[in-house]
């Protein structure tokens, strides 16, 4: 079995450098325009930061292509990590890159402003200064936002208190994962912690989960009385058979002494956030108290989005079924009126792949081999595999993984999952193999990186 997991795991990996591979075949000859195509992309994060390293791969000459990332901070942190803040296995600057390199490889240019809206009649983007930067394409990679208009009692603001810790621009978030270590840390031995899980779509599926699994490793090392919920709206998630035997080994799960359990199909009303004392969640069957609240909100397309008129319905209208970019699954142009030349990749967009780093990673160099097969005439646009895959840590020594292929389907409508077997690990593993596969998590953790800024 073993056997097998390892002969699938390096058919995955060949067939993501294979696809690479393809992408940077162009040869260099073929671009010989006389006017520099003018590439804006807003948001240098995972899926705008590969999308400018692999534009300039494909056409190295900045006489024939101007690169510009808008993007307000001058340093990026990875979201993807940021969970084993909670036990100290990694610290904020570990996960914090910088952006010098990105800026020397795409020798294009890099306004440290935050996007304001983009004129898709006269093709410019605007910043908050006032300033207008055109464009023949324009890339959007802002990632999500939260909408909490299906809770009572919190808010942008109030959330800080029940911290859901995950990366947004627009309020600082990343933070948040200091407050919820702090909030564990100042909790008393037998206090109880609940982390609310979010509905489908959001990013990253498994991250809630490993959340929970580092904050019940935490309490096993200290706070051995605690224990804590997740309340999930789900009736089932992603890599759950993987997760609920981790839990078994190593938390107790499904015994009456267990440190962590999961309650399916349960969806949160309300919370009430005291002065002082435990926060009170309130179900539709249920009121629970917590010293310690995690409440991951519904996402979003961002607020930058919706501003530009990349969504089917109004920024002041929350529509669960219409709240992300509609694109062309192939291209990832956007197929609203009027929004021709716009590409929205990353969490934004609509489509049935993962919104995961590494998939953003993926649809990047699609939405870039797109963009050069239109400069020059190819035609059709040349097919990538698109490819999903993270790591989770679940405790010490102790990690699982889930890889994925997808290829587009015949009539363009999204992407089917490529047959490969089992694609994540093995229910049987071993503690050496859990160990191994906590090695390759922090390994392709730092490729990974690299491949989106260059470091």
């Amino acid at each position: 079995m073993k056997k097998n997991i390892n002969n699938q795991r390096r058919s995955f990996l060949k067939g993501s450098v294979i696809t690479a591979a393809a992408l940077v075949s162009i040869p260099n000859e073929l671009f010989a325009e006389s006017t520099a195509k003018k590439v804006v992309i807003v948001g240098g994060g995972i899926a705008g930061s590969t999308i400018a390293r692999y534009l300039r791969k494909f056409i190295p000459q900045t006489t024939l292509l101007e690169i510009t990332i808008i993007e307000p901070k001058t340093t990026y942190t990875t979201p993807f990590g940021t969970n084993e803040i909670i036990t100290g296995a990694r610290t904020l600057e570990a996960l914090t890159v910088s952006y010098d390199a990105l800026k020397r490889e795409i020798t294009g240019v890099m306004v440290h402003k935050k996007a304001s809206s983009i004129n898709s009649t006269a093709k410019y983007v605007s910043t908050e200064d006032g300033m207008e930067y055109l464009y023949d394409f324009c890339i959007v990679a802002t990632g999500i936002d939260f909408d909490y208009s299906d809770i009572v009692g919190l808010n942008a603001q109030t959330n800080v208190q029940v911290p859901h810790a995950y990366d947004l621009v627009n309020d600082g978030s990343i933070e948040q994962i200091t407050e919820l270590k702090s909030q564990l840390d100042a909790m008393a031995n037998g206090a109880k912690v609940v982390l609310v899980a979010p509905q489908n779509a959001y990013r990253c599926p498994p991250a809630p989960y490993e959340r929970a699994s580092q904050i019940a490793q935490y309490i096993k090392e200290n706070k051995p009385n605690s224990a804590i919920t997740i309340l999930d709206p789900k009736g089932a998630f992603a890599k759950q058979d993987s997760f609920e035997k981790a839990w078994s080994e190593l938390y107790g799960y499904g015994t009456d002494s267990a440190i962590i359990t999961w309650e399916g199909s349960t969806v949160v009303n309300e919370i009430i956030i005291p002065n002082t004392g435990a926060k009170i969640i309130k179900t539709e069957t249920d009121e629970i108290s917590a010293e310690v609240v995690t409440y991951i909100p519904t996402m979003k397309a961002s607020k930058f989005a919706y501003d530009a008129g990349l969504i089917e319905t109004d920024s002041a209208m929350f529509d669960l079924d219409k709240r992300w970019a509609p694109v062309n699954q192939e291209t990832f142009e956007s197929t609203m009126a009027g929004k021709e030349g716009i590409y929205i990749i990353g969490d934004s967009s609509k489509t049935n792949l993962p919104k995961s780093g590494y998939a953003a990673n993926s649809e990047a160099k699609a939405c870039a081999m797109a963009i050069v097969s239109k400069i020059k005439g190819i035609n059709p646009t040349p097919e990538t595999i698109m490819t999903n895959g993270c790591y989770s840590f679940v405790g010490q020594d102790y990690a699982i993984s889930i890889l994925q292929k997808f290829r587009i389907k015949e009539d363009k409508s999204g992407y089917a999952l490529v047959s490969q077997g089992r694609n994540s690990s093995p229910l049987e593993a071993d503690a050496r193999w859990r160990k191994k596969e906590a090695e390759q998590g922090h390994a392709w953790y730092t490729n990974f990186r690299k491949d989106c800024f260059g470091v």
